[in-house]
């Protein structure tokens, strides 16, 4: 590689590794959140603008909707009615590899054989597909942190030609998606500790790496790049929200959760983190402060909620590479370069490369609703009211409610949706959580409200106790979900007149949308 073309062993590795990645980010779940990326999109492109009463929820009419992800969510809906489920799949899959193949080039070129570089980058691979597995709006921010690591990377190693080029890329990204808070810490840590070791070196009458932007610089780009955040359709109110969100606590969602190290799943992720411990150690490269800095926080990201690290990762990767590959070399007495495979390996990877491929082939047929994964959605219950026609105000499981404003509104509207609290205030959201979970004032919502449905989960105290409720009336019920209606309300009578459709209680099986 160094002589600038691959010799075979190396193409051949090359092909595996990225066909391995190709293979499993094509493989796609449906997300709860993917029926309200597409309508919340199409809301957007319809009305030209951004800032739009929400249209969706009976409990926010005309409320003024905080979407943080618009950019995302357009394009999502463009790709979506050009390609169809096949254009998503196919935009997920070449960002997941786009990110893949910089980093593989990256760690060659700082010193890795394409064997060693590729073993990290299927090592990377695996942490993504905690996220890759289904279309969502954080798939941007995966290559832009990548970038931020890079650039920073090269500023570190005297090479700054690129500097003013971040600014851009923040505003940019913050109509992308929040992750760009995490390029901010990256930033901000790096030019922190680049600050204080310049000041040290000044005191001590050192001298600091040749090349090195000058103070005054980094803090422009850095004051460039908070004030390049601003630039989006709320301005300084983005920030207030996402301090609201992305520095509070979410009991109540998964993804937000430290990750356990004792499951094989954080086991793995310690292995890797201890691989790059191992390096920085053992390794006979300069270590600077201001990476080693960003490597240690964001190693720890995982340790804060469990979507990060995919993040945690690609820093790894990126940071420590170098420094594995020279302590791998020092343990092993190896070179970086040379035969790394026998005559036949070609055949073989030829091989594995077009299996892999034609295997994720039929991924792009279907982005398919697998409840072991993805979750379960009621599609009979929701089925059966498309088909009657009726419209109205339905309370609804709020895990569900992106699935069915994008088949019922504009004539159906939802009591809650995975907006959380860019839509749902915190009163709103608790009547919610209470009326799902059967818990204390669990009815406020059919009380305070003009609510003429409920679609809840039959496994849930909220069946029993809607079962008692005075005024309400059991419609339908399957072995997910049950809908009741409000007495006396004609749109009652509809429902149980209406043929239930043949879909599975739970989607299973069913393709998006």
């Amino acid at each position: 590689m160094r002589a600038g073309r691959a010799p075979w062993q190396q193409l051949a590795v090359i092909a595996v590794v990225m066909s391995l990645a190709f293979y499993r980010f094509s493989l796609t779940v449906a997300d709860p959140d993917l029926w309200g990326h597409i309508k919340f999109g199409e809301t957007v492109w319809t009305a030209g603008k951004v800032a739009v009463p929400d249209p969706f929820s009976y409990l926010t009419a005309g409320r003024l909707w905080l979407n943080h992800e618009w950019l995302s969510e357009v394009v999502f809906y463009l790709i979506f009615a050009a390609a169809g489920p096949a254009g998503l799949i196919a935009m997920k899959t070449v960002l997941g590899m786009l990110v893949m193949g910089v980093l593989y080039r990256h760690l060659c070129r700082q010193g890795l054989n394409v064997l060693r570089a590729g073993f990290l980058v299927v090592v990377v691979v695996h942490f993504f597909l905690i996220s890759l597995v289904t279309v969502r709006t954080l798939v941007f921010s995966y290559p832009l942190f990548l970038l931020i690591l890079l650039l920073v990377h090269e500023m570190a190693r005297g090479r700054p030609r690129w500097l003013w080029t971040v600014p851009p890329v923040f505003a940019l990204w913050a109509n992308l998606h929040p992750g760009f808070i995490a390029g901010l810490g990256v930033l901000g840590i790096w030019a922190t500790i680049e600050i204080w070791a310049r000041h040290l070196a000044d005191s001590n009458r050192r001298s600091v790496i040749a090349g090195l932007p000058a103070t005054r610089e980094i803090l422009l780009v850095l004051v460039a790049c908070g004030l390049a955040t601003l630039v989006n359709p709320y301005s300084a109110t983005l920030w207030t929200f996402l301090h609201q969100t992305a520095f509070g606590p979410r009991p109540d969602i998964s993804e937000w959760q430290p990750m356990m190290l004792v499951t094989r799943y954080g086991l793995a992720y310690a292995a890797f983190v201890a691989l790059a411990l191992w390096g920085v150690i053992y390794s006979r490269l300069q270590r600077q402060a201001s990476l080693m800095a960003v490597l240690i926080v964001s190693a720890f990201l995982p340790l804060v909620a469990i979507r990060h690290a995919p993040l945690g990762a690609l820093a790894i990767a990126v940071l420590a590479g170098e420094h594995i590959a020279d302590a791998w070399d020092r343990w092993t007495s190896a070179r970086p370069v040379g035969d790394i495979a026998p005559t036949w390996f070609p055949v073989g990877a030829l091989v594995a490369t077009l299996l892999l491929g034609a295997l994720a082939l039929p991924h792009f047929s279907c982005i398919r609703i697998t409840p072991d994964i993805g979750g379960s959605y009621p599609a009979r219950a929701v089925g059966l009211i498309k088909q009657s026609g009726v419209a109205g105000n339905l309370a609804i499981d709020f895990d569900w409610g992106e699935y069915a404003l994008y088949h019922l509104s504009p004539a159906v509207k939802v009591s809650v949706d995975g907006r959380r609290e860019t839509m749902y205030s915190r009163e709103i959201y608790g009547e919610n959580m209470a009326f799902k979970y059967g818990e204390g004032d669990w009815d406020a919502l059919l009380r305070n409200h003009e609510t003429h449905l409920a679609l809840v989960r039959t496994g849930f105290p909220t069946f029993n106790l809607m079962r008692l409720e005075p005024g309400w009336r059991l419609v339908y019920q399957d072995s997910l979900a049950a809908l009741f209606g409000r007495d006396g309300l004609s749109i009652v009578e509809i429902l149980q007149r209406t043929a239930v459709p043949g879909f599975p209680p739970d989607g299973a099986g069913l393709c998006f949308p």
